[in-house]
């Protein structure tokens, strides 16, 4: 007679489709899938998706019309030392040395005037440039002798400057700061305090779930909205200023390095807003708007504040690091540096005394303040993890205390 096989003692042996993550996986799902659904369906999404496409359009139209018409340079900018010629003598300068290289006289104008005149800047070298740099090798100033022209072709110069100030000044403040903010403040805010004012929440809550869960997946849920919208975004300024920037290819494919940075910067301060701002929402309606519009001016304010000191001293930077739209923008500043690598130069370019009329220099506010230096560390691709991980850092800090905030409220 056969023998019953025998039971091996232990706990029974579960399904893979059982076990505790594939059914953590399934209610992620789908409260995230029940949070999209609803963002789909709701006009405000709709309304203020299509307010950001159209503000992104215009601006990208504006673009294109500064492109295709090119600069219009005043006759003082074209003609700097004055002889009537328009950079007759080109720059040799590459943003390296401390002097000029080769004869920067061509047309010999310089070499023209009396031997006691071609020596202004006093190194015993007539009709020559000395550039003066900083202890981080960044040119502060130009001292030049008569009738040279030092500067570079300023057409060219002035479109990539123009340019390059675009693509990260519209980084800034078009995506960090009016979508990237604005958005999740009026459609994330109310991820948990509208469910509740509507009864709804009853049906996610009487679940097999957690609280602290429901409130992660909401924003998972809004993230699966929010995400793509501006992936979609960053595309179209990807492809319309790659294919209008200045230069001699049809593409400037050395440009997605940049955007590739913008749009981890940008899903990073959708992120941490998301979580921010349903953590306000839990607050109540009439103190959560109060602090919601507080925390946005504050962010705006440090924003203005960190790129108008962009080249200020530590101890302002310090100050506007305590902002999330900080840490974004070093993202952006890191990989401008990463992928163009050539800042210095540029910057520099903008003092010479060709672009300068006075105390006023028109070309270095095109780059002041928008392009800055990485902080806290000087390595940009350092930099660029270090604020990566404080924005996720601040993401847990704010799930945690919505967590907290969620599970303390008594539902109506």
């Amino acid at each position: 007679m056969q023998q019953p096989p025998q039971m091996t003692p232990g706990p029974p042996k579960r399904n893979l489709s059982e076990t505790v993550w594939t059914k953590l996986d399934r209610k992620a799902t789908a409260v995230a899938e029940f949070t999209m659904r609803q963002y789909r369906k709701k006009r405000s999404t709709w309304v203020l998706g299509s307010i950001g496409l159209i503000l992104v359009s215009i601006v990208l139209l504006f673009y294109i019309d500064a492109m295709s018409e090119g600069p219009n340079l005043p006759e003082w900018i074209s003609d700097n030392d004055g002889d009537g010629l328009i950079d007759e003598d080109p720059s040799e300068w590459d943003g390296s040395q401390l002097k000029s290289v080769g004869d920067v006289d061509n047309d010999g104008d310089c070499w023209a005037r009396e031997p006691f005149d071609r020596d202004w800047n006093g190194d015993g070298i007539d009709c020559n440039v000395i550039y003066n740099y900083d202890s981080n090798g960044v040119l502060v100033s130009i001292d030049a002798d008569p009738n040279v022209d030092e500067d570079p072709n300023e057409a060219v110069f002035l479109e990539e400057t123009v340019h390059r100030s675009f693509l990260v000044g519209f980084a800034k403040f078009g995506f960090i700061f009016v979508l990237g903010l604005f958005l999740p403040m009026f459609l994330a805010t109310g991820l948990i305090r509208n469910e509740q004012e509507a009864g709804t929440l009853h049906y996610l809550v009487g679940k097999p779930i957690a609280r602290a869960e429901i409130l992660m997946y909401r924003v998972l849920g809004f993230l699966g909205i929010a995400w793509p919208y501006f992936i979609g975004l960053i595309l179209l300024c990807a492809l319309v200023t790659g294919f209008f920037g200045p230069g001699d290819s049809i593409f400037r494919f050395s440009d997605l390095g940049i955007w590739f940075g913008i749009m981890l910067a940008v899903l990073l301060a959708v992120l941490v807003y998301s979580v921010i701002f349903v953590t306000f929402g839990l607050i109540g309606r009439k103190f959560g708007y109060i602090a919601v519009f507080f925390y946005a001016t504050f962010e705006f304010f440090m924003l203005l504040l960190g790129t108008a000191s962009s080249g200020s001293s530590v101890r302002m930077k310090a100050l506007t690091s305590m902002s999330v739209s900080f840490w974004c923008t070093e993202i952006i500043n890191s990989t401008a540096w990463l992928v163009w690598g050539d800042w210095n130069y540029w910057n520099g370019l903008t003092k010479l005394p060709a672009w300068s009329q006075g105390d006023f220099n028109p070309l270095e506010l095109a780059l002041w303040g928008i392009w800055g230096t990485p902080f806290p560390t000087a390595n940009p691709l350092l930099n660029m993890a270090l604020s990566i991980v404080v924005l996720l850092m601040i993401t847990g800090v704010g799930i945690l205390v919505g967590q907290s905030m969620f599970k303390k409220r008594e539902l109506h």
